[in-house]
């Protein structure tokens, strides 16, 4: 009978195995391995993923059903146990190379943009874990928990970029160790609103959409007008507090809008001093792409 590819084995036409391999010797994943290799331990992973698997106990059941795709797969049965010890011993490290091999792929295939059109969002996600299992990863007395900490494309609907962090760790620390792109807006949330590394964006010619904070303190340069009766307020500002006039002492911007659907009055922090009010609003509207992303 003639052998007819699935639609995973296809898929995984994207990711050679001997790009996958160069990641796993160079972390040594299959180091005095006798059974499961990081190759089958990957492609399980990935099996379980895309058809909902909700234990290792349903994954090993389920797949080692499809015993008759596993050649074509390059992967043999599992054990729910080796998995377990695999999933708990093996450098993350191959796994992260290997998302940034497949998303340098994807990206490659996006036109090109100049950076001045080019829009990223930033958030971070907090996954709770099992305190007896992940000790490491403290976060409160009665749970463990890391947090992911990622900048997104909206426009090609894909993250660029994340970093993996303790749960404890403030996102404003975070913030200054992501990559930034020269010339491009970043839209953050009130979690990531810190002067200084506001001002270093400014510097480097990049331009951020925030959320003001309730407390700021700051002086009206000028006021600009306002056509759309749902923006409140356009102002040029500049911080007048003494710690945020040593952090940031250059005009920033104050967008004040009221939200149609409900009626809640949001402030936008901006050093994009071009786009109009609706512009900015909108902006920051578009996080709710990455908030979908991590549901």
């Amino acid at each position: 009978m003639k052998h007819s590819n699935s639609v995973f084995h296809q898929l995984l036409k994207h990711l050679p195995r001997h790009q996958f391999q160069k990641a796993v010797d160079r972390h040594k994943g299959d180091h005095r391995v006798r059974s499961l290799p990081c190759w089958t331990q990957l492609i399980s992973l990935m099996f379980a993923q895309m058809t909902g698997r909700t234990s290792l106990r349903d994954l090993e059941e389920n797949f080692n059903t499809k015993r008759n795709h596993h050649y074509h797969l390059g992967v043999e049965r599992i054990k729910r146990s080796s998995l377990s010890d695999a999933n708990n011993n093996r450098p993350s490290a191959i796994f992260m190379e290997t998302f940034f091999y497949l998303l340098g792929k994807v990206r490659g295939e996006l036109p090109r943009k100049v950076e001045e059109e080019m829009v990223r969002l930033i958030d971070s996600t907090t996954i709770d874990m099992n305190l007896n299992q992940f000790e490491w990863a403290s976060f409160r007395s009665t749970k463990a928990g890391i947090k992911l900490h990622t900048v997104y494309d909206p426009d090609a609907d894909i993250p660029t970029y994340f970093e993996m962090t303790a749960a404890k760790i403030n996102d404003r620390k975070a913030a200054h160790k992501l990559p930034i792109i020269p010339g491009a807006t970043y839209v953050v949330d009130r979690a990531y609103n810190d002067y200084g590394w506001y001002y270093s964006l400014t510097q480097q010619g990049t331009r951020f959409v925030g959320r003001m904070k309730s407390n700021a303190i700051y002086e009206v340069i000028e006021n600009r007008e306002t056509t759309a009766s749902h923006i409140l307020e356009d102002q040029i500002i500049r911080l007048s507090s003494v710690k945020a006039q040593k952090d940031c002492p250059t005009d920033l911007r104050s967008v004040t809008i009221v939200r149609e659907d409900d009626g809640k009055v949001l402030s936008f922090i901006t050093n994009d001093l071009v786009r109009t009010a609706q512009e900015i609003a909108d902006l920051y509207k578009s996080r709710w792409q990455i908030e979908l992303f991590f549901i």
